[in-house]
């Protein structure tokens, strides 16, 4: 028999860090070891046996002993994607140590596009994640909102953590200084953050220096932008027709035949430059970014210009004390045109369809032209330039941080952060050039807001490995507060007694300042363990106290635990070549809402008046509480063929009760509603994201990214005392959306038009309870927001220093109340209106689907089944063209990186919907009067053309 020796040695990865929990066996026998904490190991081993080193994420390699006592291997990642470092709450992992639903982006994925919100960027790439953007207008935000809303009038938005610091938005930002975005979508994940993770999280992290050497980037990008379509009106001669029809005297309207669309919708620009420096110095890392974007509109003179500086650095002062400190400062210019509001009288999307193209831009004395048959309403050109419409925002988000090893295993970490909020926005109207304006005598509304939240975070960290074990301690306290002011002024009648022009408004309402605070103080904690890698467990719980409840109701309580089996890690899946990991994970938690409600809304309040008293502002409940979503998933994790097909699969139920919303009350209490504690909400989906590497060459590579997710929301309960509750109020006609139990947030609600009765040329509504009469009571349920399911299919080849990327992004199912045909095909008043409108109704016996034009009569145009439209629409939503100099080239130019590229943005969309833009909303698209298109400035079609360079 051989006899056996000791052998010894070090197992590291290829960046040369130990490599604890990998095991080490004596091939063909059951004798081994594990590594340790540094990634040694010992074994009795014969002389003249062989060791096989084999660890999860890794590729098992045989080494023979040939009668040496140290035996030092490197291996290599078997699949990369297992081994990639996740940021999650208050820590980090590894892909193939999560047992919650989590998806991560990097930086690649938002590189390119001509967006000035990160989070657009990242649309149709995560599954379960819809984003949406809110408008086409520059600086316009987007709603995110991860697996279904869950609540009404609290909010529906994600947590954002930016380095460490919590917010509410990221749009801010400059997409090219961050470096991933992790996106935690179940209660599990999320529940770390207690009450701020209900509707999910997204943790972003920025980019760093590194120690080795000094880098620096050049990005550049310049483009143009155009209306993907446009919408047929009436011409001059049309419009005439229609108004004789309606009985107005159409004497003297003039000559013009003006496309206002033609004037309107123009071609929009957009810049973006980005420079940055990063390195290292002894024991540290800094970065440093300055960058700026300009995005020009296709409605002038809408503009954003957005300029940002980004640090992020760290130091070691001694071995077991290192400081770090990050900072993001951003600041925005911004030109609004009017849209959405005030769309019946003229908004500027809405006023490019309904002015009457017989009148040109400027009357004969060189003010701005209105509709003669409508005082002040406005032509599209004076909608957006006769006022002085300006935003200017500023930010500041940044931390400092101590972090001490007390030793290798047991750290703690302290940080303060602030996130500042100012905000100035300022309106002029001058008393002359609009009608609006002189019946106003001129007009001056500005307005200041500040918020200002500061956060200190105290965290303990423990972490133990020995052999197959692994184990992680997480425990703190945090504490935040914020300070909310708002002070809006006012000034009217710029016109003096003998009709000259004032230096200030002789009408100035008094205004009283607004200013609320809020504060939180919770304890955290996280447990993780893991075996041999393959059993999995992580528990979290935290406690949040919040100022917005009362003494007796502060404080929520959010458990959470997770679990995983890597199966692929059973003997009896070793031998599977084709299985390189495969993994069951399910998850429960419990997160809270106390966002939405008001900061004082469990107070009896009283607001002061500028005479010096005091009236009652609001009704207190002081039973008011958390709103509280537990949430269980079930997910599935495979990689097979040499992690050529990537397969990951979600199921989820989510349960919300206690929702916080403005109950109504009688009208003889003489206040609305009053905010409580009512309902119950549920949503539950199933998510699945396919990555498969089609074609892997020396010279040509091909793979695909698909995911597709469905959810389906439904409220449960509204309590004994609300049978419903209203939102999306339209103009002179019934709100469109009806929330109740058993049915979606977004249904909408109204009457059913059966078409047009041949006889008469009315619109025929369906008599639902037969009682013979037309009335509110014959409304129903005529469609919902909701799609069915969302999906994006992403494709990137590569052909030698060519690379090209398409990604299609699509919502199917859903319907959207397109309330801009009320006003384009309602043929009561004198705007002027779709051309579907020539095949109105105007003889008895005619079959159209469009009714007859009766002035001042808006039956025909009741909130009905007539509106409600497909939604669904299939976008090809990026495409880039690029080309990467080689290494050859690079040498010479002593340059690290240059690519040039081009790309489309919105290129192609596939949609039934007759509006300009199936995505956009007049108002929250992740709120319940989501799916309403009212006047809403839409999206554009963008190409770009840019240049990436590094030294």
């Amino acid at each position: 028999m051989a006899q056996n020796i000791t052998v010894k040695g070090l197992v590291k990865d290829k960046q040369g860090l130990p490599l604890p929990g990998v095991s080490v066996k004596v091939k063909g026998t059951n004798q081994g070891a594990s590594t340790g904490d540094n990634g040694g190991y010992t074994i009795s081993a014969p002389q003249n046996s062989t060791l096989e080193f084999t660890f999860i994420g890794y590729k098992t390699i045989e080494e023979a002993v040939g009668g040496r006592t140290t035996v030092n291997v490197t291996l290599s990642d078997d699949n990369q994607q297992l081994n990639e470092v996740v940021v999650i709450g208050y820590g980090t992992t590894t892909k193939k140590d999560l047992t919650t639903a989590v998806v991560s982006l990097s930086s690649k994925d938002i590189e390119n596009q001509p967006v000035t919100n990160p989070l657009q960027a990242i649309q149709g790439k995560a599954a379960g994640v819809q984003i949406t953007s809110q408008s086409g207008k520059p600086g316009s935000g987007v709603s995110v909102t991860i697996r279904g809303n869950t609540s009404i009038n609290a909010s529906n938005s994600p947590l954002y953590v930016i380095d460490g610091v919590t917010s509410r938005d990221a749009s801010f930002l400059n997409p090219t200084d961050i470096e991933s975005l992790t996106i935690l979508k179940d209660a599990s994940a999320a529940a770390i953050y207690g009450s701020s993770g209900a509707n999910g999280v997204i943790l972003i992290t920025t980019k760093k220096g590194s120690s080795d050497k000094i880098r620096a980037t050049f990005n550049a990008f310049t483009g143009f932008s155009n209306l993907w379509q446009k919408q047929d009106v009436l011409n001059r001669d049309q419009y005439i027709a229609l108004m004789k029809e309606l009985g107005y005297d159409t004497n003297g309207l003039g000559n013009e035949n003006t496309d206002w669309q033609d004037l309107t919708f123009g071609t929009g620009t957009q810049n973006s430059y980005q420079a940055s420096i990063s390195g290292g110095v002894k024991g540290g890392q800094y970065s440093l970014s300055t960058g700026y974007q300009q995005d020009k509109g296709v409605v002038s003179p809408a503009k954003l210009d957005k300029y940002t500086i980004h640090f992020n650095g760290s130091q070691n002062i001694t071995k077991w004390l290192k400081l770090t400190g990050n900072a993001a400062i951003t600041q925005n210019n911004s030109i609004d045109v009017s849209d959405n509001a005030n769309v019946a009288r003229g908004g500027t999307i809405l006023s490019a369809l309904t002015t009457p193209p017989t009148i040109g831009v400027y009357a004969a004395n060189g003010t701005y032209a209105f509709n003669p048959y409508k005082g002040g309403s406005e032509n599209p050109v004076a909608n957006a330039n006769a006022a002085r419409n300006r935003n200017r925002n500023f930010r500041f988000l940044g931390a400092f941080a101590a972090e001490i090893k007390f030793t290798q295993d047991f750290s703690f970490k302290s940080s303060i952060s602030t996130n500042n909020n100012d905000n100035r926005y300022s309106y002029f109207l001058d008393p002359y050039s609009t009608d609006y304006g002189r019946t106003q005598k001129g007009i001056i509304n500005s307005n200041f807001s500040t918020d200002h939240v500061w956060l200190n975070e105290n965290i303990l960290n423990y972490t133990k490995n020995w052999g197959k074990n692994a184990f992680t301690a997480t425990g703190g306290m945090t504490l935040q507060q914020s300070k909310y002011y708002y002070l809006a002024y006012n000034e009217q009648n710029f016109i003096g007694a003998n009709g000259q022009l004032l230096d200030h408004g002789t009408s100035i309402p008094p205004q009283l300042p607004n200013a609320s605070e809020w504060s939180k103080r919770s304890y955290l904690a996280r447990l993780t363990y893991a075996y041999d890698g393959k059993y999995l467990f992580s528990t979290n719980f935290r406690a949040d106290g919040s100022s917005r409840f009362g003494k007796e109701n502060r404080y929520g309580y959010f458990p959470s635990a997770s679990v995983g089996w890597r199966i692929s890690g059973e003997n009896f899946l070793k031998d599977v070549k084709s299985i390189n990991d495969l993994k069951l994970r399910a998850s429960w938690g419990k997160v809270g809402n106390d966002e939405g409600i008001g900061d004082y809304s469990y107070l009896q309040l009283y607001n002061p008046t500028t005479q010096g008293s005091y009236v009652l502002a609001q009704i207190g409940n002081p039973r008011l509480k958390w709103e509280e979503t537990t949430q269980t998933n079930i997910g599935l994790d495979l990689s097979m063929f040499n992690s050529r097909v990537v397969f990951t699969a979600d199921a989820y139920l989510k349960k919300t009760k206690d929702l916080l919303i403005n109950q109504p009350l009688p009208n003889s209490i003489g206040f609305g509603s009053i905010p409580a504690n009512v309902g119950n909400m549920e949503n539950k989906g199933l998510e699945f994201v396919l990555t498969t590497k089609n074609f892997i060459k020396d010279k040509f590579t091909w793979t695909t990214d698909i995911n597709f997710s469905l959810n389906r929301n439904k409220v449960t309960s509204l309590g004994d005392k609300v049978n419903s509750i209203t939102f999306g109020g339209i103009y002179e006609r019934d709100a469109a959306i009806r929330v109740v139990t058993g049915r979606p947030l977004g249904s909408f609600y109204g009457y059913v038009s059966n078409g047009v009765d041949p006889q008469t040329g009315n619109i025929i509504y369906q008599d639902l309870n037969g009682d013979g009469a037309i009335n509110a009571d014959d409304r129903t349920f005529i469609g919902s927001a909701q799609p069915k399911f969302t999906y994006g299919v992403n494709n990137t080849f590569t052909f030698g220093n060519f690379g090209l990327n398409f990604l299609f992004q699509g919502v199917q199912g859903n319907q959207m109340f397109n309330a801009s045909r009320m006003e384009l095909e309602g043929m009561n008043d004198s705007k002027n209106q779709s051309a579907v409108v020539l095949n109105r109704w105007t003889t008895p016996g005619q079959i159209t689907d469009i009714p007859r034009a009766i002035k001042d009569n808006t039956n025909n145009t009741l909130t009905s089944s007539r509106f409600v439209e497909d939604g669904s629409y299939l976008r090809l939503k990026t495409t880039t063209l690029s080309y990467n100099f080689g290494a050859a080239t690079l040498g010479k130019l002593k340059m690290s990186k240059v690519m040039l590229y081009a790309s489309a943005y919105n290129l192609l969309t596939f949609t039934k919907y007759t509006g300009f833009d199936p995505e956009v909303n007049v108002n929250s698209a992740n709120g319940p009067a989501m799916g309403i298109d009212y006047g809403t400035y839409p999206q554009s079609r963008t190409f770009l053309f840019g240049v990436n360079v590094g030294f």
